[in-house]
């Protein structure tokens, strides 16, 4: 199965250039909080088993990505028996400690700094992605319904709760340490602008994070990756994204007609006088973001030059386009609330 994981998507991006007191405190406070989530010593019955299938798992991911067996050492030798039945056997070490072994092991001399900062992150990016798997799957129970439903939901609170206070300690830990990055809905992105961060960026991947707005979140995700790793058209998917968003609103309100054709038509659909979800102002500065942004970027120029925005221009249809979403779905969310 392959894996999404950190270091393979930042690859080509440098982001560390030191590994010293700063940098080993906050891998070692990283890889506690996946061991706050399991534990594995003292726990008996379920809960260890629940803990060895997360590590086995999480173990299997990476060393998968890394293209290896093993992490680490994953046996050794112990004597049992006594007298002349003593014998000399060979066990398997627990998966938390051959995940735990390889993450604190020295960095070889020869080993690139940025590198092997990276793939400690990937695991500690792939463990808290299993535990939003698992909160997005105990979800989907509850909603379903049923005789177990009343059971899953609180069993479902406490393990969003959990995660939501496990992401947040990481994202502490990451400013803490001045790493340029940020942690949301299963994966680790470039954050380089922390107020942006906090009055948009933290919001927006927390309203996004609903099933309805699978297609934004993803998009989104692609347009930073791009950004951050210098693709060609991240400005395109952060557009894409807002698109997704009004044609999602449209749908819900009952305002789709069928014969729309390009983002215009769904901004048009929410600004009709009987909806009075799009104010006239919003409406056109809406249009102006996907004549500038979106159809520059996704029609071919023929013989003009090719469009191409700066870096800071860039950031800005991201952000831009975030705050939109933001706004778009914090006033449908509340639309839809009033009518209940």
């Amino acid at each position: 199965m392959l894996t999404d994981v950190f270091f393979t998507r930042y690859e080509e991006t440098a982001l560390f250039r030191s590994l010293l007191r700063r940098e080993k405190r906050t891998l070692h406070q990283c890889f506690t909080i996946l061991e706050d989530f399991h534990p594995y010593w003292g726990e008996v019955g379920k809960e260890q088993e629940s803990s060895a299938s997360f590590w086995a798992e999480v173990h299997k991911r990476l060393a998968n990505e890394l293209g290896a067996r093993w992490l680490s050492d994953a046996y050794y030798q112990t004597d049992v028996g006594l007298g002349e039945y003593r014998r000399t056997e060979s066990r398997q070490r627990p998966y938390i400690e051959i995940c735990r072994n390889w993450y604190s092991a020295q960095k070889a001399l020869d080993a690139d700094i940025d590198q092997y900062l990276k793939e400690r992150l990937g695991l500690i990016e792939v463990g808290l992605r299993q535990k939003y798997e698992r909160a997005e799957a105990m979800r989907d129970t509850v909603k379903i319904g049923g005789p177990v439903a009343d059971m899953v939901s609180k069993a479902y609170q406490l393990e969003i709760q959990k995660y939501e206070d496990a992401a947040a300690e990481v994202n502490s830990r990451f400013r803490a340490a001045n790493f340029p990055l940020h942690y949301h809905n299963g994966l680790f992105q470039i954050e380089a602008d922390q107020l942006v961060s906090h009055e948009i960026k933290q919001p927006f991947w927390s309203l996004v994070s609903e099933p309805i707005w699978q297609n934004v979140d993803l998009d989104m995700k692609e347009a930073v990756d791009q950004r951050d790793n210098g693709g060609k058209d991240p400005a395109f998917f952060a557009a894409k994204a807002l698109e997704s968003t009004l044609k999602i609103i449209s749908g819900e309100l009952c305002a789709t007609h069928g014969k729309e054709n390009g983002a215009h038509s769904f901004i048009d659909n929410l600004s009709k006088k009987d909806l009075v979800f799009l104010e006239v102002w919003e409406k056109e500065l809406l249009k102006a973001y996907f004549s500038k942004v979106r159809n520059q970027l996704g029609h071919g120029p023929g013989s003009e030059p090719m469009p191409q925005l700066t870096v800071f221009q860039t950031s800005w249809a991201i952000e831009g386009a975030m705050s939109w979403i933001k706004m778009l779905v914090l006033r449908f969310e509340e639309k839809r609330g009033s009518s209940l």
